[in-house]
């Protein structure tokens, strides 16, 4: 029983931290969209605006795929754990 409240542990705290990346890396994507539309009118070309868009767009998918895969990962080794013990 202790092994499956330690493997339940793990999984909550592997979720935790997926869960803080996500909010660090989309914290980190809202500040290069202000960047972006702050920067933008200053600098006057617009190949800079549409690379930092797609920058932006490039970043949030890969956070959402990245919590995605993190999330499974983690449920997939939990649940061998759990099978395990």
């Amino acid at each position: 029983m202790k092994e499956k409240v330690w493997a339940l542990g793990e999984y909550l705290s592997h979720l935790i931290v997926g869960a803080l990346m996500f909010v660090a890396l989309l914290a980190f994507g809202g500040a290069l969209n202000m960047l972006v539309h702050w920067a933008a009118p200053i600098v006057g070309d617009p190949s800079f605006e549409m690379v930092m868009i797609t920058a932006e767009k490039v970043l949030l998918y890969a956070d959402a795929f990245l919590l995605i895969w993190w999330t499974g990962f983690s449920t997939y080794r939990a649940i061998k754990e759990l099978r395990r013990s």
